[in-house]
């Protein structure tokens, strides 16, 4: 199926990550925790499944400004992680 054809490319992603039910709803801390630990503590790895679910949740998304705060927090231990490599 083309991008023109169906313009939710992202339903078309198959992964065999699936976060815990309720993961993004709660505080960036804990979202921060939960992804770490399903990366195998790899921020690049856990930002990367941050992003893509929001991107997919879109106009959706509740908890927007929590998920911003783990982004960041995300963000700085990727930078911690290249200043000490």
């Amino acid at each position: 199926m083309s991008e023109q054809e169906n313009p939710y490319w992202s339903e078309e992603v198959k992964s065999n990550y699936h976060p815990p039910e309720g993961t993004f709803t709660k505080t960036a801390p804990e979202v921060v925790k939960i992804l770490l630990t399903g990366a195998g503590n790899d921020p690049l790895l856990a930002l990367h499944r941050l992003v893509f679910y929001m991107n997919r949740a879109g106009d959706k998304l509740t908890n927007s400004r929590a998920l911003e705060t783990a982004k960041l927090t995300l963000e700085d231990l990727i930078q911690k992680d290249k200043l000490i490599h």
